[in-house]
């Protein structure tokens, strides 16, 4: 099969590693491929993943309605990045395909797609979401980020909006997928991530007993730094035994405010900021414990707590969304509603109890690798091809029937009756939710 990609693919992109990978197991299975970037124009001339698969720019369009001519299928990777996503949401709408949903928040996103077209974001927002939608939905994107993320998060998360474009969907976790089920009437599915971890070797052996903890990528109120350096500060056990590291994007102010209260609190805290590859692929080799929270939680998978996972560290998880479906003897979970106290329980016990840490980390280690497997996902994304073509007659027959009513003024719910329901059925094939064999 031929498939094309709909993807940001610059070395900065976790999903462009991902699909990266995903190449590398076609070729192997004997499949062909084609990578549209979808990167915001001033990122399409960013040094791209490594690939030997021909590699088109979203905004050439006659190249790319060349090589989608012959193409058996459509594959957009969507997550809530508007800058990498852009191209990709320019030809969904016009080549619809599956979308591979790595975030199940795509609010950000549609808030800035949003500035050239307010009439049709509200519009979308006024289908999903009701009357009151896009008033509230613009007024808080332009209040806080604090308070839009927390509105988004709970009344506008914007998955509908994408999925409803999709002929198929593929997600990561099973947490968000009634809104991908209300708003998409393809075949749908939930794999594990595919993941990797090049530079995971032994861990050294050290002359110092401190405990290293690492939180990577890019520091924001939602992965708890600050509730990490709380728990480590309010444990004398912990504020003389650990050592505290971030490794990732921070904004100074974040830096300064994190520092000061480490300092208050006597923790040992270490702040690296933006790494190249090799050096963090080191710094998490160092590591002992990595703190993967995230609350709110927004993604279908965390690539980097499965990179830590592959890498055979102890791991620490929000007990939440994706994080809550990882299994309880592979990771250590903390309940967002008391999370200082369980995280700083969770961390003397990993300090005091060496055997039992490493132990965990062996088993997460193992089940990473049999699980976030390059090779089963792309077995499953031929497989749902096949079902995307099979369910594109219906759904544009479904398409062409819902505007038709729409143009009467009639009832979306005639679309229910029988007379128009069963003719439908013959041609559907596949069931509409995701059996929860396909997740780990």
């Amino acid at each position: 099969m031929k498939l094309v990609f709909f993807t940001p693919f610059g070395t900065a992109s976790a999903i462009g590693r991902v699909t990266a990978l995903l190449l590398t197991s076609l070729e192997r299975l004997g499949h062909t491929a084609v990578i549209v970037r979808t990167e915001r124009d001033d990122l399409l001339d960013t040094v791209p993943h490594a690939c030997t698969v021909p590699v088109l720019r979203w905004n050439d369009e006659a190249d790319v309605e060349e090589v989608t001519h012959d193409a058996d299928a459509l594959v957009y990777q969507i997550g809530n990045n508007y800058a990498y996503h852009c191209g990709g949401l320019h030809w969904l709408g016009r080549l619809p395909g599956i979308v591979c949903l790595h975030d199940f928040l795509l609010a950000h996103m549609f808030s800035e797609w949003s500035h050239r077209r307010p009439t049709e974001a509200a519009s979308v927002l006024e289908r999903w979401y009701g009357e009151q939608a896009p008033l509230e939905f613009f007024e808080a994107s332009a209040s806080t980020p604090q308070a839009f993320m927390d509105m988004a998060s709970q009344l506008y998360p914007m998955t509908e909006w994408v999925c409803a474009e999709a002929l198929a969907v593929v997600s990561h976790s099973h947490w968000g997928m009634h809104r991908v089920a209300a708003s998409c009437a393809g075949p749908l599915s939930v794999l594990a991530l595919p993941y990797d971890a090049p530079g995971a070797v032994p861990a050294a052996i050290r002359d110092d007993e401190r405990l290293r903890i690492v939180t990577v990528g890019h520091v924001n109120p939602n992965k708890r730094v600050d509730s990490v350096i709380r728990a480590i500060g309010t444990s004398e056990r912990l504020r003389e035994t650990v050592s505290y590291r971030l490794c990732g994007l921070i904004q100074p102010h974040v830096a300064d405010e994190l520092s000061a209260l480490a300092r208050t609190l006597g923790v040992d805290l270490t702040i690296s900021g933006e790494m190249s590859d090799p050096a963090l692929q080191q710094a998490m080799a160092e590591a002992d414990v990595a703190c993967c929270l995230r609350w709110p939680s927004f993604e279908a998978a965390s690539a980097t707590t499965i990179e830590a996972l592959l890498y055979g560290k102890a791991v620490v998880v929000t007990d939440a969304a994706f994080y809550s479906e990882l299994p309880d003897d592979c990771v250590r979970k903390v309940a967002p509603s008391s999370e200082i106290a369980d995280l700083r329980a969770v961390l003397e016990e990993l300090a005091a109890d060496t055997g039992a840490r490493r132990g965990m980390a062996r088993r997460g280690q193992a089940w990473a690798k049999r699980t976030f497997s390059a090779d089963a996902y792309v077995a499953n994304l031929i497989e749902m091809s096949r079902l995307a073509a099979a369910a594109r007659p219906v759904l544009a027959m479904v398409k062409t029937m819902g505007e038709l009513l729409d143009g009467w003024q009639a009832s979306p719910a005639l679309l229910t009756a029988d007379e128009i329901a069963e003719p439908l059925a013959l041609f559907q094939t596949t069931p509409r939710l995701p059996s929860p064999e396909n997740i780990p």
